[in-house]
């Protein structure tokens, strides 16, 4: 494992033997298949305000949430690690990513289910990316508007729609 797991968050903490001492599973996820990180129950507008605005409130859950992985979110401190030191910081830049595929791709969204068509299309290419630069965390996210903008919340439609398209700024008259 890297320095920043080892040092920062591992520290002394034995990975195959719990605090009282009774062993317990661990493994290599990033070697493993099967496990799927969701955030389909993350609320996107009640999370904290950040220097980027606000962001949502995550939902952090691993499908297949084994005795392994309950092991290295207790030692790696995975759920809030993601959140801190991903999910809150890269959640604008994402969403502005989302807005530069729309243009180069020509996809302008004229209706509700265009929107949700190309969420869907966007959170695909990053589901077939892997673990490859956070793209799993990336894909997760855009899952997870989908699914709330499929459910019909118009506010974080009307959102998204504010990204890629800003309002424009009225023209003064001219006195």
């Amino acid at each position: 494992m890297g320095n920043k797991c080892n040092s920062r968050y591992k520290l002394a903490k034995d990975i195959l033997t719990r605090d009282d001492g009774t062993r317990r599973k661990s493994f290599d996820p990033y070697n493993s298949t099967g496990i799927k990180l969701s955030l389909e129950n993350s609320q996107p507008f009640a999370g904290t305000h950040t220097a980027i605005g606000q962001v949502p409130r995550w939902q952090i859950e691993f499908e297949l949430n084994t005795e392994e992985v309950v092991t290295w979110d207790e030692v790696f401190h995975i759920r809030e690690r993601y959140e801190k030191d991903v999910l809150d910081p890269k959640f604008k830049s994402w969403l502005d990513d989302f807005k530069h595929w729309c243009k180069s791709a020509n996809i302008v969204p004229n209706s509700d289910q265009e929107l949700v068509d190309g969420i869907d299309r966007y959170a695909t290419l990053y589901e077939e990316m892997g673990i490859s630069d956070r793209a799993f965390l990336k894909a997760a996210v855009f899952r997870m508007l989908h699914t709330h903008c499929q459910k019909g919340d118009q506010r974080l439609i009307s959102f998204i729609r504010t990204v890629l398209i800003p309002p424009t700024k009225k023209s003064l008259p001219l006195s």
